[in-house]
């Protein structure tokens, strides 16, 4: 999300329909920010104006502090941390300071510099930009010998002339204004030395001035010379990337838009949710008169399901409600408090992660203490010091009555009301979370490639994470070969993830045909914009048993000499280490790492891969198992059907690979349609098809998911693990069969394990990348 937020919020890049609809309504903004400037009387219309506009101005302002890191290609907090202190940033909050009522009326002219806003977005106003920027050096130099110029200028009048100036500025400022106008004002040299100096002032003014108008004129000119020779390059190369999406406006409805971007509209729902709740709660504890707000519960249960960056479009959006009631842009300093649960419920109480004493302690201590010392300041900026929720006055009487200093009784009494509020919050946040299944989302449908994505391996078929790479550091590849498609993610050291690929997984054989193995790595190569000496360390999942000599068997869904593929990666990646895993073990690995069972702390756990085939990775007391043949996990090939015919790639009958898998899945649609047919292209096909009430589909999907119980039964008895973790290309799709598997699977578990959690990996279709990615770094060692 906030990736997308980043290139909307950024100039426009060409195609973004969004974003260029974005930089008009902010220039827009910006403008009529300004009208009631234009007053000296302001009325109930302009001051909504005003306090409309400076929301959306600091919305703004919170957007480009919040995707920073994107901006500047820096990773962790001090990207963050830089910001405020940015020459942009610091004209976007002086505009902004003004009217929350903080500065005094003084001050009102700084609002004038929400013209910068205009600024960004005129491209003749960045070419004069870019030619400061050119040219700084020599600027800089001609200012310093005009400056240097006043003051010995100025001090030699103030010497000369003791009677004209009564202190030393007034010669200064005669000085800095006798560079281009003599006699300036009601200053004025009275004797032939003045005289004398003045004018050669005037003389040494024209050239200062001449010199940069030179200087500025020539290199306007060249800037202009270059915009024209490549205008999209001129204006854009400062973002990274461009954008690839289609225009809101390019599809045939609301509806398809809907149905191409079910996140989107997952998102906004939840969202639009949370301001409601937040604005009911509001009202409904002031009608009541309860000692509490509960009115930031809405922007923790969004930060719970979803993530911290739409809490905080949440808590906005509840901020300006109250502002809008209260006509008082004053009420945008109390987002500090919404944002301080939006971070602190998506950081520590996200959906799926494991809540501790710790997790807390650290929340009590943020949503208590912080709280409290900031809404005390808030207090005392605009209430006088004095509480104003009816119970914390109370508090805060009893407290003054004891003879507690007012600063520390005002805290103390708002820190009590915030503990009340925050469990109160919590309790309410935790109960409807329930409510919420997680979801996970198909990436331009990386469920599985369709026929004709698969006959090229050099297309890079889908890309979830930023396209170029911005750092100077070594790299890290975690590369996943599925029967379909392969998944390379491009990692710091640091285990950060930088750019995620895919392309059609192609035949690799002993031979060393593998022409368009590297045409795939090539295209990911370019795009990204790094060059292969930069990767240090690869880890390779691959579909089978992984024997000790690096020779790979019961590999029934690829042609792949695993020999080959590692001399290829050796030549391509000449310094890189190559260590390889199966790839059901890499999911469970990746799993653990920063996934699904990492987040719950579970230590014994097993993780199926469901797509092209069936396996599983098992973990046991937080070590990973392999067996002594390397066999353990290949569930797919556990009998769940003794008396089927099906014969599996194993040359096997009844195996589970041939229920449980998105192949499986196809092929059961189509027995049950009424044309034993189906025409179902692909498993995302036939998840769509349920969902549109398709019978044969839905009758697929059921069968499905009671032989994958079936098989989870079997390894119950021998495991009896804390969780079953559904990984693979079809746990994007989980929602269409977990809710079977976790009924038939009680039906057939020993009444000790029928309550195993059975989840989707928080990481989808991604688990068996980050898993790889995490051996090659623990290749490094403890520098890596």
């Amino acid at each position: 999300m906030r990736k997308r937020i980043y290139e909307i919020v950024q100039r426009a890049q060409p195609g973004d329909a969004l974003s260029r609809a974005y930089d008009i309504f902010i220039v827009i903004v910006a403008l009529a920010s300004l009208v009631p400037l234009m007053f000296k009387e302001q009325d109930g219309v302009l001051t909504m104006l005003d306090v409309v506009t400076v929301y959306i101005l600091f919305f703004d302002y919170v957007l480009r502090w919040m995707t920073n890191d994107f901006k500047t290609g820096q990773r962790g907090w001090k990207a963050f941390a830089k910001y405020p202190f940015t020459p942009l940033a610091i004209i976007d909050l002086l505009a902004i300071l003004p009217s929350l009522g903080i500065l005094p009326q003084t001050f009102r002219f700084l609002r004038v510099l929400r013209v910068a806003k205009i600024f960004r977005y005129s491209k003749n106003l960045m070419i004069v930009g870019n030619v400061f920027k050119a040219e700084r050096k020599t600027l800089l130099s001609v200012l310093m010998v005009a400056v240097a110029y006043i003051f010995v200028s100025g001090l030699i009048m103030f010497v000369n002339e003791p009677d004209t100036f009564d202190h030393f500025f007034e010669a200064l400022y005669w000085a800095t204004t006798a560079l281009t106008t003599v006699g300036y004002g009601d200053v004025s040299p009275l004797t032939d030395l003045g005289r004398g100096i003045s004018m050669v002032s005037s003389l040494f003014g024209i050239a200062v001035i001449a010199l940069p108008a030179g200087i500025i004129t020539g290199g306007y000119l060249e800037e202009v010379r270059k915009s024209q020779a490549d205008h999209v390059a001129y204006f854009h190369t400062a973002l990274p990337g461009r954008y690839k999406g289609k225009s809101p406006g390019s599809y045939e409805s609301v509806r398809a838009y809907a149905r191409a971007h079910p996140k989107v509209v997952y998102y906004a729902a939840v969202m639009a949710l949370g301001v409601v709740l937040d604005i009911v709660l509001y009202d409904l504890v002031r009608w009541l008169g309860l000692p509490v707000w509960l009115d930031t519960a809405g922007t923790a249960l969004v930060a719970v399901i979803l993530e911290p960056a739409a809490a905080l479009i949440v808590g906005f959006a509840d901020n300006l409600y109250l502002a809008i009631v209260f006509q008082n842009a004053g009420n945008l300093l109390y987002f500090a408090l919404s944002a301080i649960v939006a971070l602190v419920y998506g950081i520590l109480f996200a959906k799926g992660r494991a809540i501790t004493l710790r997790s807390i302690g650290i929340a009590l201590v943020f949503l208590v203490v912080v709280s409290a010392a900031l809404s005390t300041c808030l207090s005392y900026a605009f209430d006088g010091g004095v509480p104003t929720l009816a119970g914390t006055v109370g508090y805060w009487e009893a407290l003054v009555g004891w003879a507690v200093p007012a600063p520390l009784a005002c805290f103390l009494a708002i820190a009590f009301n915030k503990l009340i509020d925050s469990i109160g919050v919590f309790a309410i946040v935790m109960g409807a979370s329930r409510l919420f299944k997680q979801r996970t989302f198909a990436v331009n449908g990386d469920i599985g490639l369709s026929g004709a994505d698969a006959k090229d391996g050099a297309d890079v078929v889908s890309h979830t994470v930023g396209e170029a790479v911005e750092t100077d550091d070594d790299l890290v590849l975690g590369i996943d070969v599925g029967g379909t498609s392969t998944k390379v993610g491009v990692f710091t050291e640091g285990g950060v993830l930088l750019s995620r690929h895919a392309f059609a997984s192609v035949p690799v054989r002993a031979d060393g045909s593998y022409a368009k193995l590297s045409e795939g790595y090539g295209a990911m190569l370019s795009r990204v914009g790094i060059d292969a000496n930069r990767i240090v360390s690869i880890g390779l999942a691959v579909p089978g048993t992984v024997a000790a000599e690096d020779s790979l068997r019961l590999c029934p869904n690829i042609d792949l000499d695993l020999r080959a593929y590692k001399s290829f990666l050796h030549a391509e990646f000449g310094r890189a280490t190559v260590c390889v895993l199966n790839d059901a073990d890499a999911a469970v690995l990746g799993d653990m790492w920063r996934g699904s069972a990492g987040e719950r702390g579970v230590k014994t756990f097993a993780l199926l891969t469901l797509g092209t085939g069936v396996g599983a990775g098992i973990v046991v007391n937080g070590k990973l198992v392999s067996g002594n043949n390397g066999a353990v996990g290949e569930i797919g090939h556990l009998c769940v059907d003794p008396g089927s015919d099906l014969v599996c790639g194993c040359g096997r009958a009844g195996c589970l690979e041939q229920f449980a898998s998105a192949g499986a899945l196809v092929r059961m649609a189509g027995e049950y349609s009424s044309d034993g047919q189906g025409g179902y292209a692909d498993a995302k096909e036939v998840f769509v098809a349920a969902d549109a009430g398709d019978k044969a589909a839905k009758a697929a999907i059921e069968r499905f998911a009671d032989r994958l119980a079936f098989g989870l039964s079997q390894i119950a008895c021998l495991l009896d693990p804390e969780l079953f973790v559904i990984g693979g290309g079809l746990s994007v799709s989980a929602d269409s069969f977990i809710d079977i598997v976790r009924e038939r699977y009680k039906r057939y578990a020993l009444d000790v394990c029928r309550s195993t959690p059975i989840v989707a990996s928080a990481l989808g279709n991604d688990c068996g990348m980050y898993g790889a990615a995490y051996r090659a770094i623990k290749k490094l060692g403890p520098a890596g």
